[in-house]
């Protein structure tokens, strides 16, 4: 039987952070296999708890956002231990359910990344919480191609653009950079989405800050870091 929710959530947040940006995450110490598969998680249920989460991030009010940087690292991260996210890509989970997983991003960013990022943002900052926003589609496996070959359905790679414009268009500068570098991995093989949903911030959006506007400019060509 799969950990309930509330182990799984106090399981994958209540660590303490690496003191030093050089030191591993809790994860990758030498227990971690032993501890993880005690809980019992299948690929489906990791899919479940993660939207609950998503649409829910109240849930995370107990943890500090370093701990929670660290949790997005852990739980959407293609390389994590944890294989929560690559759970997205699994035929074996039903797709509506991975989908509904993607569609419900926008709402962790809305409910919990706004609110706690307000004021204007750094792409080069080095602070763990609004880096690991900005990662959060970098690391995340859904890039639709790895060489030659498609990763995942097509249907993945549409909720992934939509959630990415809804949210770009959120208030929080955090939010927005996020968005833009995730649409830049897109944008190759998605131009004309990526594109219209980039100008369309560009035109709602006219009072950015120049390091903002700069950034969707590069995201539109791909030609983002």
């Amino acid at each position: 039987m799969a950990a309930t929710f509330e182990q799984w959530l106090q399981s994958s947040f209540n660590h303490v952070p690496p003191k030093q940006k050089k030191e591993p995450e809790w994860y990758w110490d030498d227990g971690f296999d032993s501890f993880w598969e005690s809980l019992g998680m299948t690929d489906t249920v990791s899919v479940q708890y993660l939207t609950r989460l998503l649409v829910n991030p109240e849930h995370l009010k107990p943890y500090s956002l370093e701990q929670v940087a660290v949790g997005i690292w852990f739980l959407i991260g293609g390389s994590s231990p944890s294989n929560t996210s690559q759970a997205l890509l699994e035929p074996a989970v039903r797709l509506e359910e991975r989908v509904a997983c993607i569609h419900a991003m926008p709402e962790f960013f809305r409910k919990f990344v706004t609110p706690a990022t307000p004021g204007t943002a750094d792409p080069n900052t080095e602070d763990p919480f609004p880096c690991a926003c900005y990662m959060w589609w970098d690391i995340l496996p859904l890039r639709p191609f790895r060489g030659d070959s498609l990763v995942g359905e097509p249907e993945l790679h549409d909720a992934c653009v939509n959630a990415m414009t809804a949210i770009l268009g959120l208030s929080s500068d955090v939010c927005r950079i996020a968005a833009l570098h995730g649409l830049n991995h897109w944008q190759e093989h998605y131009p004309r989405q990526v594109d219209a949903a980039i100008d369309t911030f560009l035109h709602a959006t006219p009072v950015l800050a120049p390091r903002i506007r700069e950034y969707a400019e590069k995201a539109r060509g791909g030609l983002c870091p």
